[in-house]
């Protein structure tokens, strides 16, 4: 079988969006270390020393355009993931078997993942293309001359409540996204074994599900009350 024809099966499928979303995994910890630098008291120059790193570094330029791919493959295929199951089971069930708060999480994952899309492109609209290709004001930071990335978040979120909000909402459907998504990637893989599944477990729950996007959320939540 053919790597094309392999990646059409729903085994396929199910290993390209488990390897995307690892791969997605690992960026969101790099994304918020950087961003809880908005919270420094320092005029924005470890900030805006770190945007202007991401944005002009030709390695990282490169690994942010995987990551772009990385994303509009997920969506893609769990998408059709999606619809493939609905259609093989049209009839829902009356009572879900097994494990009834993970079947839970399992169903809300199109749903949230959806939530996820309409934030992400939110957020590279104002931010990503704006630094990238906006006119944003400019200053001396660290004895270099840079974009004031900085102050652009720091006026979006002072300025516009229901940016904040949205903020909140995509960082809970992250949450109830990865809750699911890190466990049944490992699974997806067979890396599940009993030896470790406490820590699989912990570690999509606690860290990925709740303390990485807690710590998201409150970086506009803090920003937005510092005014």
């Amino acid at each position: 079988m053919k790597w094309s024809q392999f990646f059409n099966t729903s085994i396929g499928k199910k290993l390209l969006v488990g390897a995307t979303g690892l791969f997605l995994c690992s960026f969101v910890i790099v994304h918020l270390v950087g961003n809880l630098q908005l919270l420094l008291n320092d005029n924005g120059e470890a900030f805006n020393t770190y945007a202007d790193f991401m944005a002009h570094n030709e390695l990282i330029q490169l690994v942010a355009w995987g990551l772009k791919v990385a994303v509009i493959i997920h969506f893609w295929v769990a998408l059709q993931l999606t619809f493939s199951n609905r259609k093989a089971r049209p009839v829902k069930y009356a009572v879900n078997p097994g494990n009834q708060t993970s079947s839970w999480f399992s169903r809300q994952m199109a749903i949230m993942g959806s939530i996820l899309l309409v934030f992400l492109l939110i957020h590279l609209k104002d931010f990503w293309w704006a630094m990238h290709y906006g006119d944003l004001p400019k200053g001396n930071f660290g004895g270099k001359e840079m974009t004031d990335l900085y102050s652009t978040v720091y006026t979006a979120f002072t300025t516009q409540l229901w940016l904040v909000f949205l903020y909140v909402i995509g960082m809970i459907g992250l949450s109830f996204h990865l809750i699911h998504g890190f466990k049944s990637a490992f699974q997806t893989f067979g890396l599940n074994h009993v030896k470790y599944n406490g820590l699989i477990n912990f570690l999509g729950v606690w860290v990925w599900g709740i303390l990485i996007p807690i710590g998201f959320a409150l970086i506009p939540v803090i920003i937005y009350l510092k005014h």
